[in-house]
């Protein structure tokens, strides 16, 4: 189905016409698209194979006769034999579009000849596109690897994370190489593989595990827990492919002219089957998880979808081998900062340009949105339940996400990497402030609230919080000290080590140092402000609170006087003629620290000692009035 209408819309739209110079031949115009299908599909059975026997289908079942120990369910069996198999094709695969991949740059057919062979070495190592294939043929021979291996928790969710992490090098690929916000395109189009993979390898993925899930041994409770969880993550998968589509769309088509055109009209295409896929699983989802499962619906379920999704993805390989009404090559830099960051030079910054300077980072949009809606809808079954829940913790949770938004989407994220001290500012911003909002929205009582305990052995919120609470490294960080040690330790890492370059010039190295900063700051977050067990424990939290920013004071204070600048090559190379030198610049960092670093983690020391030691204080847990202490 996938290469029917591959190939279909290909010889539509011109994509597989034989070049005027510098053809490849037709092994190449056809060969390349269609070993690039069979990638996609491959990839995505290997990560929808991981999610489901990470957190989807049971893990184990219990064993006949009294004392023996629970035994490997077959569905979670099936699905990590079938993510092995979908791995290894997916291997080949990457390393057949290297080869073809190089031909078509080159411009001349696959052969063995030396005059063929002799730039390959330089095409993997040294251009984007030969890169990126290379490392994600590298991590697809690692998921192989780990799939074959790997049967415990804690090592499928390894491999879990090394499979999905190749949308990385992915996402540097297609035409968003040729837009003016590279950044914001890349995040887009990550977003749209990760939501395409996962929904359509799980359509392929249920229907391998079907016959193993509606058998009389398999139960009806255990089918229908599958069945809705599965629902609600192609539920996500459907919302993230619909929104990051039209953001690529956007980026790539220009303006409505941009629809009348061979690429627009398999824009048209891809869009009409993705809503209409949408529609129908939503109500298949609907009516099979209403009812006890039967082979017969759940087989409609799967039919339909997989025929559409086939064709869908189909239509987005097709996509990528048809030209945009945007020209993809665009104007080369010119400028010192086109150069080092990619964009234009930003306009002096002024109170104005505060809140109308936006570039829009869509994997932190995703991520508040998602955050959100998560956190309203568990508000809102909790009232419905008549359970109370203090505004106060809403709020806070809404408001660290929005200032998320700002920091990372905002004038800080334009003007960051161009003065050290906005730099500094949004970094711990997004270390202390943001954790401590969305830690004080209390995240974590509110899913003990409502997500129950899982009895199968597949991992959720809970079992997943739960593993970290009682691990080595959760112990230790549960503690005030060793957490605050950490968060320091990760800022010093950040701007001392050659982490900062990274950071500086690579959009990846970027993304790290905000997800780092954010974990390190919500582990830290997390700590200092659970509920304490005694008084003592009130007066180490506050002190730990007061001790944090002392070092930052002593941060700020080097700073302020070091002669020294960080990353000179980079702000002295910006070509900047506005505001004051690179150097003034990094020493008036000094009171960025002390604002956004110091004064929120004072405050909230303030905050400990005035809610004082409540030994007695009621939480919920699945519905359940309890004393706990959920962080």
């Amino acid at each position: 189905m996938s290469l029917a209408v591959l190939w279909l819309a290909l010889g539509s739209s011109g994509a597989t016409r034989a070049r005027d110079v510098l053809d490849p031949g037709i092994l190449v115009r056809w060969g390349l698209p269609t070993a690039t299908t069979v990638h996609h599909l491959a990839m995505s059975i290997t990560w929808a194979g991981l999610v489901f026997a990470t957190t989807v289908v049971p893990r184990s079942i219990p064993a006949t006769g009294a004392g023996r120990p629970r035994v490997e369910h077959p569905a979670f069996a099936r699905a990590m034999t079938v993510t092995a198999a979908a791995a290894a094709v997916w291997t080949l695969a990457a390393v057949a579009i290297i080869v073809l991949s190089y031909a078509d740059t080159i411009g001349t057919p696959v052969s063995g000849s030396p005059e063929f062979t002799g730039q390959l070495g330089y095409y993997v190592t040294r251009l984007i596109p030969g890169q990126a294939w290379a490392v994600t043929a590298v991590m697809a021979a690692l998921t192989t690897t780990l799939a074959v291996l790997a049967r415990s928790p804690q090592l499928v969710a390894a491999t879990t994370v090394v499979a999905l992490a190749a949308v990385v090098p992915l996402s540097q690929l297609g035409h968003v190489a040729g837009v003016d916000d590279h950044n914001g395109a890349v995040n887009a189009l990550a977003l749209h593989l990760l939501g395409a993979g996962i929904w359509t390898g799980g359509i392929i993925v249920l229907a391998l595990l079907t016959p193993l899930l509606t058998t009389r041994h398999a139960g009806q409770q255990s089918t229908h827990r599958v069945l809705v969880r599965f629902s609600a993550l192609a539920g996500a998968a459907f919302v993230l492919v619909t929104v990051s589509g039209v953001i690529n769309t956007v980026y790539r088509i220009g303006g409505w002219d941009g629809l009348d055109s061979g690429y627009g009209a398999l824009v048209i295409a891809k869009t009409i089957a993705t809503l209409a896929l949408g529609v129908l699983g939503y109500l298949n989802r609907r009516a099979i998880t209403a009812r006890p499962p039967a082979l017969g619906r759940v087989w409609r379920l799967i039919t339909v979808e997989a025929l559409i999704l086939c064709a869908v993805m189909a239509l987005g390989v097709a996509l990528g081998r048809t030209p945009t009404p945007v020209p993809r090559e665009r104007e080369p830099d010119i400028t010192d900062a086109e150069i080092l960051t990619g964009y234009l030079l930003p306009p002096p910054l002024s109170a104005t340009e505060w809140f109308t300077q936006w570039r829009f980072d869509w994997l932190w949009i995703a991520v508040a949105i998602l955050a959100a809606v998560l956190y309203l809808a568990g508000v809102r079954r909790l009232h419905r339940a008549g359970t109370p829940w203090p505004a106060a913790r809403t709020v806070a949770f809404l408001a660290g996400l929005v200032l998320l938004v700002y920091v990372t989407c905002g004038a800080m994220a334009i003007y960051a990497p161009i003065l050290f001290s906005i730099h500094t500012t949004a970094h711990l911003l997004l270390a202390f402030p943001v954790p401590l909002l969305l830690i004080a929205g209390a995240p974590g009582r509110l899913a003990a609230a409502l997500v129950p305990a899982r009895t199968d052995g597949s991992t959720g919120w809970r079992e997943l919080t739960t593993r970290w609470r009682t691990s080595r490294a959760g112990v230790l960080l549960a503690r005030p000290v060793p957490a605050a040690i950490l968060v320091l330790a990760g800022l010093g890492v950040s701007y001392y080590t050659p982490v900062f370059a990274l950071a500086l010039h690579t959009h990846v190295g970027h993304e790290l140092m905000n997800t780092t900063a954010i974990a390190l700051g919500l582990i830290f977050a997390a700590t200092v402000l659970s509920p304490p067990r005694d008084r003592a424990a009130v007066h180490t939290r506050a002190l730990t609170l007061v001790a944090v920013p002392g070092a930052l004071g002593a941060w700020a204070a080097a700073i302020a006087l070091s002669p020294m600048m960080v990353q000179p090559e980079w702000f002295s190379g910006l070509g900047r003629d506005w505001g004051p030198s690179p150097l003034a610049d990094q020493q008036s960092a000094a009171s960025s620290i002390l604002l956004t670093g110091a004064l929120p983690l004072l405050a909230a020391a303030l905050a400990v000692l005035a809610r004082g030691h409540h030994p007695a204080t009621p939480d919920i847990d699945n519905g359940i009035v309890k004393d706990t202490h959920h962080g």
